[in-house]
C-alpha cells in the first residue's frame, strides 16, 4: 500500500518561468505546482533570479558534470 503523503510537506515541481508582469518590478515570475494541484507563484527580483540561476547550476554540475 502506498504511504500518504505528509499534509505538512509538499514537493513542488517548477511549472514555468516568465518575466515579471508588467505591473511589479523587473525579475521573473516562478510558477511551481505540486502534486495536489497546488500553485505557488515565486516573484524575484533580478538578483534573486541570478542567485538561483547559479545554485541551480552548481547542483547540476554536481550530478551531471559541467
Amino acid at each position: 500500500m502506498a504511504k500518504k503523503p505528509d499534509r505538512k510537506e509538499h514537493e513542488f515541481m517548477v511549472a514555468g518561468v516568465e518575466p515579471a508582469p508588467e505591473t511589479s518590478l523587473d525579475g521573473v515570475a516562478v510558477t511551481l505546482v505540486d502534486a495536489r494541484g497546488g500553485r505557488v507563484r515565486l516573484h524575484m527580483n533580478p538578483d534573486m533570479a541570478e542567485l538561483l540561476r547559479e545554485r541551480v547550476s552548481a547542483a547540476l554540475n554536481k550530478t551531471t558534470g559541467p
